[in-house]
């Protein structure tokens, strides 16, 4: 390697969070062992945790963040950044994770939205990014208030892909365990010190990989360390942690060599420093407990303890909400929603009872038909581009929108908890089209959703008569995820070449380039290569990997994003300057999001979602609701 280093380590970690959560003393540990490990493996290290600073903050963060990455690009290529967090973590949604830093309870965008983070980075210029969260993925109602935040600021640079490693230790709606201090034994995180035996070399033959004559861990073979070891570490103390690596570099893939007889004990002490100051690492002491093959930092002993409290009852809780999380979605799958309407389009309503619905166009009439099912009149019944917004009063005083699409029959079902499921299904689809899709969101707000039946529904999506647009928005979700805008792009030309309106979502997380006109905004698409099918749905179905045409000035449907995961997306859409009016109107009223899947806003954010709708405040396009079955 050269003697100017071309890769960043950012070690963070919380183990003090507001909001009343517990204490996590072992993640200080394991960011300065991760820091050790990233100074002694020619990466630059930034450590960054609440022993180092009073307070761990999205301000902190960024301006740190940006310091040390423009250190790099002023004089080269940034080759790598690797960020670490450990701490506080959830799950609101797929692959929808944050970070808790010091202040959450206070702030609601002070967490780390990492998929928000992830597509903020395009526009920094790394060639490779890997993403290592050693927190829970908890789907808990104490964060439901969390908007979090891309940390960083949207510079003046164009996007750019790169590739993408991720190691989580477990999927959303599980837990991730720090292991308490014993006697002289330091509290430490688990799947920090499992990866790091693969890191320092202290995995077994199989789980290196001879390139060029020599061995090295990559990151396919890190995450088959991680795969058959996480679990087993876990078990010992009576925790159940099923990590779910993604590895995803397919050039440099190397993390660590094993270094040649002669160099094994020759090892510099760690020290991680920042760009404005050095930090010494001030952890044990690292010059003892070394392997044969020369560590970093000293190994610890993943030995259960006899003492350690099993949690057998936090996994029945979570099978508890599982379950009651299915079964709601069950019911909005059984509710009486009308195949058609003579305007070509419509909503029905179902579930907790509503008060009032405002649509941005068109014309919204229920002459002769049962309660809460509405027919809306847009300006062509033939032309299927066309489509309106609605916001929803709900009856706890919050609001909630979905789109009505021309040709789609938009059924909203309203929980008891004040959460939506929003569906759309074509003109005179069977009674039982779309059941199918329901519980799919089911269990994958239940984090029972792989990434197998992900890419599968992404396939399902452009079978012939059985589209269900709805879908998009959920497929485009795990694309963003891994940071996939070619299947995005392939997605939104689909909708194109069938003549539909783009969903808002899919071109938020990357699908495309928006502009806005005459109060409705547009696509553009870039051409997608052919490539390789991930599974066996979609190597029987050729169209969902072959190439697609570049798409020019194509409507996108609605100005208020479908699903709430796709509002973290607003801040690095690629907008045209025309869009730079609705972004601002967007960003107006993210801080008022609510909980649910499904766009929803809190009362204090009414006109701020009217006005991103464009939908004037007054009484114009409303209709009451007497009563919903």
């Amino acid at each position: 390697m050269s003697d100017s280093p071309k890769r960043i380590f950012v070690s963070i970690a919380v183990s003090k969070p507001d909001g009343g959560l517990s204490a996590l003393p072992g993640v200080i540990k394991a960011s300065e062992r991760m820091a050790a490990w990233a100074e002694a493996n020619e990466y630059i290290p930034l450590l960054i945790n609440d022993k180092v600073f009073p307070e761990v903050t999205t301000e902190l963060l960024r301006n740190e963040i940006s310091k040390v990455i423009e250190e790099v690009t002023s004089r080269a290529v940034l080759r790598r950044l690797v960020i670490f967090f450990a701490g506080h973590g959830a799950a609101l949604g797929i692959d929808d994770q944050s970070w808790m830093l010091s202040n959450w309870d206070k702030r609601p965008t002070e967490a780390v939205k990492v998929s928000s983070l992830q597509r903020m980075l395009e526009y920094y210029g790394p060639e490779q990014v890997t993403i290592i969260g050693d927190a829970c993925q908890e789907f808990s109602a104490k964060f439901i208030e969390v908007v979090g935040s891309p940390v960083l600021d949207k510079p003046d640079e164009e996007r750019r892909d790169y590739e993408l490693d991720r190691f989580f230790p477990v999927d959303a709606g599980s837990q991730a365990f720090m292991i308490k201090a014993s006697g002289q034994e330091d509290a430490f995180c688990l799947f920090t010190e499992v990866m790091l035996d693969a890191l320092e070399g202290d995995a077994p033959e199989k789980y290196f990989e001879t390139i060029d004559g020599s061995r090295h861990v990559t990151s396919q073979t890190l995450a088959m360390y991680l795969k058959d070891n996480l679990a087993i570490e876990a078990g010992k103390y009576g925790v159940r942690m099923d990590p779910r690596p993604r590895p995803g570099f397919y050039t440099d893939r190397i993390y660590y060599s094993l270094p040649e007889p002669s160099m094994a004990a020759s090892s510099k002490p760690p020290r991680a420093r920042g760009l404005a100051r050095d930090r010494l690492i001030q952890s044990t002491d690292l010059d003892e407990g070394r392997s044969p093959v020369g560590r970093t930092v000293p190994r610890v002993m993943l030995t259960a303890r006899s003492e350690q409290t099993l949690v057998g009852s936090l996994a029945e809780a979570l099978e508890d909400k599982r379950l009651e999380n299915e079964r709601d979605y069950a019911a909005a799958a059984d509710a009486d929603v009308r195949d058609h309407f003579e305007t070509g389009c419509g909503i029905c309503f179902t579930g907790a009872a509503i008060s009032e619905v405002r649509v941005s166009r068109g014309s919204l009439t229920r002459d002769f038909l049962p309660p809460n099912w509405y027919r809306l009149k847009l300006s062509n019944d033939l032309d299927p581009l066309l489509w309106a917004d609605t916001v929803v009063e709900l009856a706890d005083g919050n609001f909630s929108s979905a789109c009505i699409v021309q040709n789609f029959i938009t059924a909203m079902h309203v929980f008891e908890n004040g959460s939506t499921n929003v569906l759309h299904r074509k003109l005179f689809a069977p009674v039982d089209e779309g059941r199918d899709i329901i519980a799919l969101l089911g269990r994958m707000q239940a984090g029972l959703l792989t990434e197998g039946e992900i890419v599968d529904a992404a396939a399902f999506l452009r079978w012939g008569k059985h589209e269900v647009i709805t879908v998009g928005a959920v497929a485009s979700q795990f694309y963003d995820s891994i940071r996939d805008t070619e299947s995005l792009r392939s997605i939104a030309a689909f909708y194109a070449q069938n003549s539909q309106p783009i969903p808002l979502d899919i071109v938020l997380f990357g699908g495309g380039r928006l502009f806005f006109r005459d109060g409705v905004l547009y696509a553009d698409v870039p051409a997608t290569p052919e490539r390789e099918a991930r599974s066996e749905v979609e190597r029987e179905r050729n169209y969902t990997f072959r190439a697609t045409k570049e798409v020019v000035n194509h409507p996108v449907a609605g100005r208020v994003p479908w699903m709430r995961q796709a509002w973290g997306a607003i801040e690095t859409a690629d907008c045209h300057e025309s869009a730079e009016e609705w972004r601002a109107l967007a960003l107006s009223a993210l801080p008022y999001l609510g909980a649910g899947p499904f766009s929803l806003v809190k009362r204090e954010g009414r006109d701020a979602l009217l006005a991103l709708a464009g939908i004037a405040s007054s009484r114009k396009n409303i209709l009451s609701f007497e009563a919903t079955e």
